[in-house]
């Protein structure tokens, strides 16, 4: 488990640090959802009914 291609700094052979690695994942994830979001009439759906749901828990917290 402690074997890894990152150094004590997080860079890897190429000069990359961990991090980033992780923001280019959660870019393709972020765009990916935002094209389903606009282009699946399902996925709208379920991510509408997401909100709706959220919003009637208590989380809505414009009122405070």
């Amino acid at each position: 488990m402690s074997n890894s291609d990152f150094d004590k700094n997080g860079l890897d052979s190429f000069g990359v640090h961990w991090l980033q690695y992780v923001a280019f994942a959660f870019f393709c994830f972020a765009i990916f959802t935002t094209w389903a979001f606009l282009n699946n009439e399902s996925f709208h759906n379920f991510i509408i009914e997401l909100i709706r749901i959220f919003n009637c828990s208590g989380f809505n917290c414009n009122g405070v």
